[in-house]
């Protein structure tokens, strides 16, 4: 008897289900990079530092679509201007600490739309 008990208890044991899964975590909050912009050659008249989600393209709004004249990201942050929305057409790739006269790239009053990632390995970036 005492060994039929034994072998219910194992059994039992055995069978118990295991705890119900976690809830996944949830995703980790995308920290914004920075992309200083101005409608005039050396970070000069109307300008905006602009927060922008990693790898994600942003059609500039009519306060600067095709009025840019120079543009800087964050240290450890790499940017590409767009002369079209949706970040297709001409393309301007650059890094910190910017471009103070995107005219002598032949891109000043061009750029429609912007996508910015981290540069990978940088240590000071999130």
């Amino acid at each position: 008897m005492y060994l039929l008990t034994l072998v219910a208890l194992l059994a039992t044991a055995l069978a118990t289900p295991d705890p119900a899964p976690q809830a996944s975590s949830p995703r980790p909050r995308v920290t914004p990079t920075h992309l200083y912009v101005c409608t005039d050659a050396s970070f000069a008249g109307k300008c905006s530092n602009l927060s922008l989600k990693p790898s994600v393209c942003y059609t500039l709004g009519p306060n600067y679509a095709r009025k840019v004249s120079s543009a800087g990201p964050d240290k450890g942050t790499f940017c590409t201007l767009y002369s079209e929305k949706g970040c297709r057409g001409k393309a301007l790739p650059f890094t910190w600490p910017g471009i103070r006269r995107l005219g002598r790239y032949e891109y000043d009053d061009t750029t429609s739309s912007v996508r910015c990632d981290y540069i990978t390995g940088y240590s000071s970036h999130p």
